[in-house]
């Protein structure tokens, strides 16, 4: 679950980077919600998130970018951290000294971001997609053309995740 959950959390990473080159440092920090999650590799029932919290983000002093989220695991709240290094590119992050590619795909949408990730996962390769948003609410429109982005990249539509939206817990260890 904990690589899932890093997973997501990689990809919303690149959210904060794209924005760099029209927004100012101030606009780099914020929030925002995974609203669909698809893989091209089935992701097992046990295995899937039934709920995730929203992620928050920092600009570091090197023009990274931190994730921080939270999540529960055996009743626990813990905290996770991750950091994408930006590349030439605006739209292209990696991860993992270059083991995972982050693409960024603004929608047409305010606030709402296309995220695909190519990479290893747990030795395996995989590539995945995700709907992220400011808001907690799903826009129809981002939801549309993210549907179209997933058929257009040969993802299977019934493999749509649509986690439910959770308040971040404190984790204990803070």
């Amino acid at each position: 679950m904990k690589v899932f959950f890093l997973t997501i959390a990689l990809s919303l990473f690149s959210i904060l980077q794209a924005e760099e080159s029209t927004s100012s440092e101030e606009a780099l920090g914020g929030t925002y919600h995974v609203h669909a999650v698809v893989s091209d590799k089935e992701i097992p029932e046990e295995k899937r998130p039934k709920s995730l919290s929203p992620v928050t983000f920092s600009l570091l002093n090197d023009g990274n970018v931190e994730a921080s989220f939270t999540f529960r695991k055996e009743g626990k709240c813990k905290e996770t951290k991750a950091k994408l290094e930006k590349t030439e590119n605006p739209n292209e992050f990696t991860m993992d000294e270059g083991k995972h590619h982050v693409y960024v795909t603004k929608t047409s949408e305010p606030n709402s971001w296309i995220v695909y990730c190519e990479g290893e996962l747990m030795g395996k390769q995989v590539k995945w997609a995700k709907l992220l948003g400011a808001s907690t609410e799903v826009d129809p429109e981002a939801l549309k053309e993210y549907q179209e982005f997933i058929k257009e990249k040969g993802f299977n539509e019934k493999r749509i995740i649509s986690p439910k939206q959770e308040e971040a817990c404190i984790p204990e260890d803070a």
